[in-house]
Parts: structure tokens; sequence; C-alpha cells
């Protein structure tokens, strides 16, 4: 018996469960042209027979708009009912590297300094990413907005502040963050604080005309914005950021 055999026992689903009807194959002597076979099937009838029992709840109600289904990819390109390699949901192969067989990209950004630790388990792609489908972009997983898949892990940035840093919820994480991984600390996108954040605040925003230099520019220690700064998600105490 295989492991989805085993899983699906109970509940009254055998062979012909996803194969069909088994009297012609057996008759014919294990003719395969009898019976349904998942090996020379388009992506799209194989996926269908998959969801005629796996349609149900949450975790699979964008499938048919997801972008895997969308490209071609069927369920048995990640799951296998015969010979799973990863037992729980039937994997071929234990994440991240099932998923790194496709998203390539994605391993790359993986092997960055600063990273978010799937490799060694500690977080994994479909904590973040729904596979089957999500009214998000990138698969995230749904929620009322896109940066709540951070603030499951990352609750003291979630806010609400009394004072707020508008990017952090009009823009989201990856205004300032590369998610994956990245050559910096604290994963943002650039090597130097100040130089991210001068990308919104200009240095002469605060200057009266005609523009001279500001105070951020008196010093060379002050400036890296968040030794003053300190509260850049949000603050509850201080409209500048101080505290």
């Amino acid at each position: 018996s295989t492991p989805h055999y085993k899983t699906t026992l109970q509940k009254g689903h055998g062979c012909e469960s996803c194969h069909g009807p088994g009297a012609a194959h057996v008759e014919g002597g294990g003719d395969k042209t009898k019976i349904f076979s998942f090996k020379d099937k388009p992506a799209s009838e194989i996926s269908g027979r998959c969801m005629e029992c796996h349609e149900y709840g949450a975790e699979h109600a964008n499938f048919d708009r997801s972008q895997h289904n969308v490209n071609d990819v069927s369920c048995i390109a990640c799951h296998s009912t015969h010979q799973a390699k990863e037992p729980q949901f039937l994997l071929v192969e234990k994440q991240p590297q099932l998923c790194f067989g496709c998203h390539t990209d994605a391993k790359q950004d993986f092997s960055r300094p600063f990273r978010h630790r799937v490799e060694q388990g500690l977080v994994s792609c479909t904590d973040c990413h729904n596979q089957h489908g999500s009214s998000q972009t990138k698969l995230l997983r749904a929620t009322a907005s896109q940066d709540q898949v951070c603030f499951k892990c990352h609750a003291d940035k979630a806010g609400p502040f009394a004072f707020e840093h508008e990017p952090v919820k009009t823009e989201g994480c990856s205004a300032c963050h590369q998610p994956h991984g990245s050559t910096n600390p604290r994963m943002l996108k650039r090597s130097q604080i100040n130089l991210l954040c001068l990308e919104c605040h200009t240095l002469t925003v605060d200057s009266a005309a005609p523009a001279i230099p500001t105070f951020h520019n008196q010093s060379q220690k002050y400036q890296a914005c968040t030794l003053c700064h300190v509260t850049v998600h949000g603050s509850n105490f201080d409209r500048m950021l101080f505290k």
C-alpha cells in the first residue's frame, strides 16, 4: 500500500478514487490504457483529478488562478502518492530543495550572508508563501495585508503605533528589506542606512530657501539616520521616531 492509500483508507478511498474504475484494467491483464494514468496526461487533467478531493478549504481555494496552475505545474510536480520522500504532505523532496528545483533565483538569495534561514529549517518557504495560490502577490499567505506574513514572526514591528512610519503601512516591509536574503545587515536593500532613508527623505526637506546645509550635514557622526531615529518602524512616544 502507498503512503497516500494509508491516509485515505479510513475514508473509503482506494486506487479507483484516483485511477478510475479498474475492472477493464484487470480484465485486460494490467492494460494501463484502461485506467487513468498520471504519467501521460496534461497538467490540467492531473491537477483536476487531485482537486476532486482536495478542492475544499482555504489552502486550495485559489489554486485555479495560481501561478503554478497557470504555468502548467501540476500537483505531482511536488507531490507523489506512491514514492514520496517526505511523508508529510507526500512531497517528492524536502523543502527548500523542492522549491529551489524551479526557483533558482530564490536559492541564490538564500546563499547571501544575511538571510532567512530556510536551509537550516528554522523557517520554510510555505510559512510565507501558499504554493497552492493566494489572493496576494508572489503567492504570499492570504492576510489583510501582505506584511501580516512578516508580522507573524516580527510582531514587535506591527504596531499600531501612535506615530507611524508611513512607508511601513503604505509600501510594506519590502520597501526597505529584501525578504529572502541580502548582502547587507538586517536584510536591507542598501549597504548604508542613510542612503536608504534618503530615497524618500531628501537632504533639503527641512531647509529654508535659499537652501543651506541642514543640521544633518554639520557633523559626520550624525549622518547615520538611525543613530537618532531609532524606532524606524513606528513609535508610541515621539513624532520624529527618536524613541
